[in-house]
């Protein structure tokens, strides 16, 4: 029986050792529980991720289920009852605290937040201290009570050994059972611990990975994240020196930080969300921007723009430069055939007749005014980067050392000249002519701007342009250059000068002292020989311009000049001119002279020609025409069908279409030009060619008229030019049908004899030019047909079908003839 009692007596202090040892345990539980709550809700304001609130809520639903059980196990102890409630109410402000963390952050727009906003408060470090100062008072309360029970429970043991191991077995389970579960949350708790440091150093490492300085502030206007840029911009060192404030940062001893960061008015509250200023300092720029954040701090950076803002005025320059070389080339093109004509005019109205001194003086000062507007046009077409070079390989030291009489002349006695010419400078691949073109100028533009006399010296070198001075400069190949400097001690230009001193028409000069082309010629010039021109003037410190030149390592070829005076010839000319109106003057001047001349509009049919005929002793060919084949391809043949046969070129424009390096060199000569110019170099190409070949007996030439009249079919529905294409065909020998649309063509062909050709208009109504000419062929395989379209010949048929482009003249319908079959000219 007393067994029994204290068996009894000892099972009831067993349980109430097991009871004090899971009251220890609920409350180990709740501290976790509530260390967890707070791990999530900081994992989601740093991540953002609501995924990251599943603790948090958890944990605040288990947290009330934890203290009920608390308060039931505590029951008839005032003492622990009074720790529990003041435990609970502990707890509870916790959770509001943390609540009111996350509404606050969600109402703020969510999103990850730096390391500032994931730092517990004050008053939250507050809390968690008065909570686990409850937590232990409670728990040391527990530890004496089970202490005294275990006394009591040894006792009875001893009284009842059963009983007693009975109750000591279970409490050491009991104490095991604990003593894990203690062990197991500090565990986690130190695992919760290691990944918010393993969170913190993440973001840091993210800070450290930006290219720009980059800081946090806190509400109270402390700085709470950096990286090391930050850093050293601040000539703060973080390992030695608290973290600087607001007020530090802009103060008079902090001059960086105050010029970068002072424009942002950081003592203010920010009017947005993010707030952007420009701010320039010690020769650099920047965006300095401010990011509010929810807890009132705000995420500063600066960021340096300035080789944005440079490349980005570069693109700017260049694509203006482009475009206005676009307009002025074009511009140019034109004015130059027009020039052309004048000049070819001028020139048979001087021979056509006697003239008297008034109208000799008058066609003079024409002439003149024609003169000046081709060394315009030519200026136009350098900076357009679109006039014809003839690049050769240079010694640039020799030419600029035979300029130094010329140069001396063009300054004037005031100015002081110097020669810095390096005894190996290298060698280039231009134009010499234009080259000397451009140091004069720049000569002159110097002795411009000393206007009391000064010095101006000229300078080769070898250059060398990196990578790195190649990144600065867009333009820049890196590689081997020339230098070619011209540098002055004039009164010199500011900036905005500078910017714009490559624009053609721009200039400083008074009116009347200059076109403004001087220095838009030479850049025209310096880019298209794949160069580079850099301009360094400051205000009071003189201007020097550099050329840079790539080097070549071809050797240099001495020319020899002949000396060939104009002259009369009877040889013949295949002429290609697509302008109508130089392409008629043009023939005037040659057969004028005696020579024997067929003229084609366009590359294509000077090559038809040549495939019918190739006793020519000459093609003389503008550069730029239309039609799918080259002016180099049209040559090409032209010497692979008549070997030995002259080229002569002519352009006041070119793209890409002069040869280079790669390919055949042609002679050339510059639109607008003078019959005597022409005469002249048409006589040195052709006694060139009779050095070289023998030149072939040319037929005689029949004309179309000493032949048996042609039947032509014409088909156009403008009346007016009907008739008159009818006028010129019938001057031509030729019997003429004419009919106003394909319909009516075809039946004509049905009733008539056969005719020769068929010379039809593109656009007719009902059937058109083409569909005509497909059928017409279809059911006369013989026909010869031509197509006059006012679009130009860009539709080369494989059918043997040839296109004239409108207006046509008759030098052209006479072409046309020549080239059927059974011709004159085949």
């Amino acid at each position: 029986m007393l067994s029994i009692t204290h068996s009894n007596s000892a099972a009831k202090q067993q349980r109430l050792v097991v009871n004090n040892f899971e009251t220890i345990s609920l409350m180990r539980q709740a501290l976790i529980v509530l260390q967890d709550a707070e791990i999530g809700e900081r994992a989601y304001i740093l991540s953002g991720d609501t995924a990251d609130l599943d603790s948090y809520e958890r944990a605040r639903l288990r947290i009330d289920n934890i203290v009920r059980q608390l308060d039931a196990s505590t029951v008839g102890d005032p003492d622990a009852m009074a720790q529990i409630a003041e435990f609970r109410a502990h707890a509870s402000e916790k959770l509001d605290e943390l609540n009111t963390e996350v509404v606050a952050h969600q109402r703020e727009g969510g999103g990850a937040a730096l390391p500032s906003a994931a730092l517990p408060s004050a008053g939250g470090r507050l809390t968690t201290e008065r909570l686990r100062r409850a937590a232990d008072a409670f728990v040391e309360g527990q530890r004496l009570l089970l202490t005294r029970r275990l006394d009591t429970l040894r006792s009875e043991q001893q009284q009842a050994d059963i009983a007693g191991l009975l109750v000591l077995g279970g409490a050491f389970v009991c104490l095991v059972a604990g003593m894990w579960i203690i062990v197991g949350g500090a565990r986690r708790l130190e695992q919760a611990q290691a990944q918010l440091s393993a969170r913190t150093r993440l973001l840091q490492e993210t800070l450290e990975t930006l290219r720009s300085p980059i800081f946090v502030l806190d509400a109270a206007g402390h700085v709470v994240a950096w990286n090391e840029l930050f850093a050293r911009l601040a000539v703060w060192d973080p390992s030695r020196q608290p973290p600087p404030t607001r007020d530090q940062l802009v103060s008079l001893q902090s001059p960086v930080t105050r010029a970068l960061f002072g424009p942002l008015k950081l003592e203010e509250p920010p009017s947005g969300d993010v707030e952007t200023v420009r701010v320039a300092h010690d020769g650099r720029d920047y965006e300095v921007s401010r990011g509010r954040m929810s807890d009132g701090g705000a995420v500063v950076s600066a960021v340096d723009v300035t080789d944005k803002l440079r490349d980005e005025a570069a693109l700017r320059q260049g694509q203006k430069m482009e475009a206005v070389g676009q307009l002025t080339g074009g511009l140019a093109h034109d004015f130059n055939n027009i020039l052309q004509i004048v000049q070819a005019n001028l020139d048979l109205v001087k021979g056509e007749a006697p003239l008297d001194a008034q109208a000799l003086g008058r066609l003079s000062s024409v002439s003149a005014a024609a003169e000046r507007g081709a060394r315009l046009t030519q200026q136009l077409l350098a900076f357009a980067r679109r006039q014809p070079l003839a690049p050769r390989p240079t010694n640039i030291a020799r030419l600029v050392s035979d300029l130094a009489s010329l140069l001396g002349h063009a300054l004037g006695e005031r100015i002081t000249i110097d020669f810095s010419v390096a005894r190996d400078a290298w060698n280039a691949r231009i134009d010499p002519g234009q080259l000397e073109n451009a140091i004069l100028n720049l000569a002159i533009n110097a002795r411009d701007a000393m206007t009391d006399g000064g010095q101006v010296q000229v300078e080769v070198s070898n250059a060398t342009l990196d990578r790195r001075y190649a990144a600065l400069h867009p333009d820049v190949t890196p590689g081997a250059y020339v230098m070619i400097a011209v540098e002055d001690t004039g009164t010199g230009m500011p900036a905005d000068v500078v910017a714009r001193a490559f624009d053609p028409f721009f200039t400083t000069k008074q009116d009347g002292k200059g076109t403004g082309l001087g220095l838009s010629m030479v850049y025209g010039f310096v880019r298209q020989s794949n160069g580079h021109i850099r301009i360094d003037s400051a205000i009071g410190q003189g201007t020097s311009v550099k050329l840079y030149l790539p080097r070549t390592l071809d050797p240099v070829v001495e020319e020899e000049v002949e000396a060939v005076g104009p002259g009369l010839g009877s040889e013949r000319i295949l002429l290609a001119e697509d302008n109508e109106e130089v392409r008629r003057a043009v023939v005037d001047m040659l057969s004028g002279w005696g020579y024997r001349v067929v003229a084609a509009e366009s590359p294509d049919a000077a090559a038809a020609i040549l495939q019918r005929d190739t006793a020519f002793d000459l093609l003389f060919t503008d550069v730029v025409m239309p039609g799918p084949m080259s002016t180099m391809e049209l040559a090409a043949l032209a010497q692979r069908i008549r070997p030995g046969i002259a080229v002569l070129l002519t352009s006041g424009y070119a793209r890409d279409l002069i040869p280079r390096h790669n390919e055949p060199e042609y002679p050339m000569i510059r639109k607008p030009y003078r019959s005597e110019e022409l005469a002249a170099r048409i006589r040195s190409v052709l006694a060139t060619r009779r050095s070289r070949v023998a030149p072939p007996v040319a037929p005689a030439a029949t004309s179309p008229q000493a032949e048996q009249p042609r039947r032509v079919l014409l088909v156009e529905d403008e009346v007016v030019l009907r008739m008159s294409t009818v006028d010129m065909l019938e001057r031509l020998n030729c019997f003429v049908a004419a009919v106003g649309s394909g319909e009516q063509a075809l039946e004509v062909l049905e009733r008539n004899p056969p005719f020769d050709l068929l010379l039809t208009d593109l656009g007719l109504p009902g059937m058109s030019g083409d569909e005509l000419a497909t059928e017409a062929m279809r059911r006369y395989p013989g026909l010869n047909v031509v197509i006059a379209s006012g679009y130009g010949s860009d539709k080369p048929r494989a059918d043997g079908v040839r296109f004239i482009g409108k207006p046509y003249s008759s030098i052209d319908l006479e072409q046309a003839l020549g080239q059927m079959p059974g011709s004159a000219s085949d």
